[in-house]
């Protein structure tokens, strides 16, 4: 099934907050490419306090593929190292994306491109 799909996640927090967001199970065989984007940061609603720290984060936690018995594989992540904010998965079971705010208004979009 081809295709293109378009997916948004917001956070709006005094505090921390994580906002998780995983791609139903795809069919066997489905390739993605995906990407995760910032598209809002905003400080704003927080400008009268007194903590004028703040982060929002945006990224490709982790994904699975199909092993040649048909099963799902174990969890495989981006690198810890630098953010994955894009990736191409062959036979692709499952996405999970991150939006991580702390004392913020944040807001990302996901483009999942199937092939």
């Amino acid at each position: 099934m081809l295709g293109v799909d378009g997916y948004w996640m917001s956070v709006v927090t005094s505090g921390e907050f994580l906002q998780t967001f995983t791609l139903d199970r795809l069919p066997p065989g489905t390739n993605v490419y995906a990407t995760i984007a910032l598209s809002e940061v905003n400080t704003s609603f927080f400008a009268n306090s007194d903590n004028p720290k703040f982060a929002a984060n945006a990224v490709i936690a982790s994904w699975t593929t199909y092993q040649p018995d048909g099963t799902e594989s174990p969890v495989r992540q981006g690198s810890s190292d630098f953010p994955q904010n894009a990736v191409s998965v062959e036979n692709c079971a499952r996405m999970t994306f991150y939006l991580f705010g702390v004392h913020v208004a944040a807001t990302a979009q996901i483009n999942v491109f199937r092939f």
